[in-house]
């Protein structure tokens, strides 16, 4: 004879057992996990845009964005034409941009000029009049 339908599910006394669904638990700790994780990565790069302490390869972003809204100075860069570069580059004022940037840390104006003409040289290639690149590829001062 077949069972009735209060037969087809297991009761604990008279209570009929619960039915066990497979926990979600995991899925929602994973998301929340990495919601927590890119709002700190956020934040923290958020903090460090407003500081104005953030550098792309030593150049200060505020420069770095100056620098890339300037088409003269992108076409130079992009073409290869170091002279030009520089040029555009001292009109526009960034190695004295750079250099009161780095001044609090470098206190000595000739290495922090040494400094900010080494930056410029590996970034852009060109060396200054007043400089020299040696064999490990550090610029010195000329004799």
């Amino acid at each position: 004879m077949g069972r009735s339908a209060s037969q087809s599910s297991p009761t604990i006394g008279n209570k009929k057992a619960p039915n066990r669904r497979p926990s979600h638990k995991g899925p929602v700790k994973l998301v929340t996990g990495i919601y927590f994780s890119v709002l700190i990565c956020t934040t923290i790069g958020l903090v460090m845009l407003s500081s104005g302490r953030m550098t792309v390869g030593g150049v200060p972003l505020p420069i770095v964005i100056s620098f890339l809204n300037d088409q003269t100075a992108r076409d130079a860069y992009f073409s290869g034409k170091k002279t030009k570069l520089h040029d555009r580059l001292d009109d526009m004022g960034i190695e004295e941009q750079m250099k009161n940037f780095y001044r609090p840390q470098i206190p000595d104006e000739a290495k922090l000029d040494q400094h900010i003409h080494q930056i410029l040289y590996e970034r852009t290639g060109y060396v200054g009049e007043q400089y020299r690149v040696n064999g490990q590829g550090f610029l010195v001062l000329k004799d």
